[in-house]
């Protein structure tokens, strides 16, 4: 019987020890990638099956390229999945311009054509493949022709498509919004500039952000908007302004007026206090009565 419980029991780790050297060892390899089983929480999690594909694909309006992307899918134990790119890029003759690529954006201007290339960093080639970046960067992204945003370092900025850089790679923050325009955070301030480094805001601002179809700026506790080009609205004086369902409400002196979400006002009164209700404004007066504000107001 002892014999017996102690095979049972060999048998058991063997098991075990063949799951973990699995689970630690597999490796899927194709076309020069490779994917090892990973582990969470201190648990080995392995992979239990993997799907592969392979596709030709064309770029919009280029005749001169084409690529080929091969996508190898693993699936986990613990019901996870992972996908992975290989993509190669070929002229029209079928010569190999990039490969290994994670991810490749061609990009057509005045006649000459570019490519964004990522293998874990992402840089500039010309159509022939020939290098542009005179260093890599982290994340590349065409925001209009022959602007693009780049992070470097941790740093954000626009170069062109010969590296030029437009904007310097020196902000915390680049949020695109507007009609191009860009909310930047640098050491620890908020502004907004163009693409073309125009300073439309300067960055010593507490706040910005987006309000409806108009620009919140916040700077010494007080409020101010701009439009979607940065053109002032309403200059930084005002006690508060937010959101009122789709209107903005404007504190100056403890009494409110409403904005269209243009930030146009839509009211020639001034209220104690202003609330939505039902989709209707009501503006509570100077002798505390509740007052619809009519559409001939709006």
């Amino acid at each position: 019987m002892k014999k017996i419980l102690l095979c049972c029991c060999l048998v058991f780790v063997l098991s075990s020890m063949i799951n973990v050297s699995y689970a630690r060892s597999y490796h899927g390899h194709h076309s020069g990638h490779y994917y090892s089983s990973r582990s969470s929480s201190g648990n080995n999690i392995y992979v239990v099956s993997r799907d592969y594909t392979k596709t030709e694909q064309k770029f919009p309006n280029c005749n001169t390229h084409y690529m080929t992307v091969e996508t190898v899918t693993f699936h986990y134990s613990d019901g996870s999945r992972r996908r992975f790119n290989n993509c190669t890029v070929y002229n029209s003759d079928g010569i190999v311009i990039e490969s290994g690529c994670s991810s490749v954006k061609h990009i057509l201007f005045e006649n000459k054509h570019y490519f964004i290339i990522c293998k874990g960093n992402c840089y500039l080639t010309d159509g022939e493949g020939n290098k542009i970046s005179k260093r890599t960067y982290s994340w590349i992204n065409e925001i209009k022709p022959n602007r693009l945003i780049v992070k470097y370092n941790k740093k954000y900025g626009i170069i062109d498509l010969k590296d030029n850089v437009i904007v310097p790679i020196k902000y915390q923050k680049f949020i695109i919004d507007g009609n191009g325009i860009f909310i930047t955070k640098l050491n620890g301030y908020w502004g907004i500039l163009d693409s073309e480094n125009n300073i439309l805001v300067e960055n010593d601002c507490d706040k910005i952000k987006s309000l409806h179809d108009t620009i919140l700026i916040k700077r010494y506790h007080k409020y101010g908007l701009t439009d979607l080009d940065g053109k002032t609205i309403f200059d930084i004086k005002y006690d508060k302004i937010k959101k009122l369902g789709e209107y903005i409400l404007v504190r100056e002196n403890n009494r409110y007026f409403v904005l269209n979400s243009d930030g146009e006002r839509i009211n020639d009164f001034v209220y104690k206090k202003i609330k939505l209700k039902r989709n209707s404004l009501y503006g509570l007066s100077e002798n505390g009565i509740w007052t619809k504000i009519e559409k001939n107001h709006l």
